[in-house]
């Protein structure tokens, strides 16, 4: 008996379960309206009742895709105010790109200078001057150097070549008076000499 009352129960779920119908049909169509039709008969009979009528849900349905209608415009204005920001915005980013060239470009005029008929950067410029300007006084002051030993030397030379000068001078009036002296002693002793 207990296996009856078990086929049997068992029997009528089954019954049911095929009679039934699946309330989530409507999740495999692939259109909006087909959708809908699934929905529409599935949902509206339950357990022998209807608990809506097919004009409420069809009230339902025409103010659900109004809405979808309306958001669906809302989105596509949003997507085409988007495109036409993303135009904009290219635009704009085009013209930063080309006023930033046109400011390195200022920058660059601005930094440099024609030298010789060639662009070089003021700081470059500015140090090969500094260079040279030091180089010129490094030059300038080893020349001075050189100039003031030479002279030094000079100095001296002319100093030695004028005391040698002075001692040839007396020297030579030295020698002078006494090759004079000599001559008058010799004259003399000639003339005493023929005196005799």
């Amino acid at each position: 008996m207990k296996r009856l009352l078990f086929l049997t129960i068992l029997f009528t779920s089954l019954i049911f379960d095929t009679f039934a119908k699946d309330t989530n049909a409507w999740k495999q169509e692939k259109s909006l309206e087909q959708q809908y039709e699934v929905f529409k008969e599935n949902l509206n009979f339950w357990s022998g009742n209807y608990f809506m009528s097919p004009t409420q849900l069809d009230q339902f349905h025409g103010a659900m895709t109004d809405t979808i209608a309306r958001l669906q415009k809302e989105v596509n204005n949003g997507l085409s105010k988007i495109d036409q920001q993303k135009q904009e915005l290219v635009a704009k980013q085009a013209l930063v790109n080309e006023t930033q060239q046109k400011l390195d470009e200022s920058i660059r005029d601005q930094n440099s200078i024609n030298v010789l008929g060639a662009r070089i950067n003021k700081n470059a410029y500015s140090t090969v001057m500094y260079l040279f300007i030091v180089g010129v006084l490094v030059l300038a002051g080893v020349m001075y150097m050189m100039f003031q030993r030479s002279h030094k030397i000079t100095r001296q030379t002319k100093k030695e070549y004028d005391e040698l000068k002075a001692e040839y001078e007396e020297h030579k009036k030295v020698a002078l008076d006494r090759y004079t002296k000599i001559n008058m002693e010799l004259h003399k002793t000639r003339l005493e000499l023929q005196k005799k």
